[in-house]
């Protein structure tokens, strides 16, 4: 599969983060929306900015949603059923898709 498969792949929200400060109210909602949709049909899009000062600070962005993201959801008792793709999205964004394995199936299937 290619970028434009992933960039074009419809999800349930999708996200723009680009400061730490916006990454806990994401969460919050992610949790919401994960409990909620836990059937097959859980997708989700985070874009991060591909322009910063540095790539560290977007790696840095990327690790702390994702240890945020683990965190709430042992915190919640929640099972985690992901399966998460990374991609160049378009020039001023990288793409992080998180999908339920059967969303991801459907990826593969179709695309």
């Amino acid at each position: 599969m290619n970028s434009s498969q992933l960039v074009n792949f419809p999800v349930r929200l999708t996200c723009k983060i680009s400061d730490v400060s916006e990454i806990k109210p994401m969460i919050d909602e992610f949790i919401y929306h994960y409990k909620k949709l836990q059937s097959g049909e859980f997708s989700w899009r985070i874009l991060l900015p591909r322009h910063s000062k540095s790539d560290h600070d977007i790696k840095r962005l990327g690790a702390a949603i994702y240890g945020e993201l683990m965190l709430s959801l042992k915190k919640n008792k929640l099972i985690v059923n992901l399966r998460d793709l990374r991609y160049i999205h378009d020039n001023d964004n990288y793409g992080w898709l998180l999908l339920n394995p059967k969303m991801a199936e459907k990826l593969e299937i179709n695309y």
